[in-house]
């Protein structure tokens, strides 16, 4: 995949996507990019356009580790949801079949790595999501004030 398209799907700015161009920045070069590369005075980029790029990577590398293949171009809502869910409550595998459906812009049942880079941050989220502890009912009375944690010696660390 082409490294401006990619660049284009994250609404990089203008110049980033010139930098890239100029000085030959190509898909192999972004999967091995770390942060302080892109700190190089050649760039000159603002941190929220360095965190955009850096996703590029993120997102590959999570999209392999789910197909299982560096060849496999689309990721099917089974091999999303069995990646997240294995062991886990229904609940859970609902939460992640909803998030596939939302980013699965075409409707055709699989992910290309555009529609996955596009819809990264939802379905992190919703995996993130799945992962937090539930709250237990009634484990907040109403009428007492919480406690602020202590550590095993007994100090209130908040109140030093």
């Amino acid at each position: 995949m082409e490294v401006q398209r990619l660049l284009y799907l994250l609404e990089a700015p203008e110049y980033a996507m010139r930098a890239f161009r100029e000085h030959g920045i190509n898909g192999q070069d972004l999967l091995v990019l770390r942060d302080d590369d892109l700190e190089d005075p050649r760039f000159k980029f603002p941190r929220h356009v360095i965190r955009k790029v850096m996703r590029i990577s993120t997102a590959w590398k999570v999209f392999q580790s789910i197909t299982g293949s560096v060849t496999r171009g689309a990721i099917t809502m089974e091999q999303y949801v069995a990646h997240y869910s294995y062991g886990r409550s229904p609940d859970v595998v609902t939460q992640l079949q909803a998030a596939y459906r939302v980013v699965d812009a075409n409707s055709n049942g699989s992910l290309t790595f555009e529609e996955f880079l596009v819809g990264f941050s939802l379905l992190d989220a919703a995996v993130a999501d799945t992962r937090r502890p539930a709250f237990v009912a009634g484990t907040i009375n109403s009428g007492m004030q919480p406690q602020a944690p202590t550590s095993q010696t007994g100090i209130n660390w908040f109140q030093l």
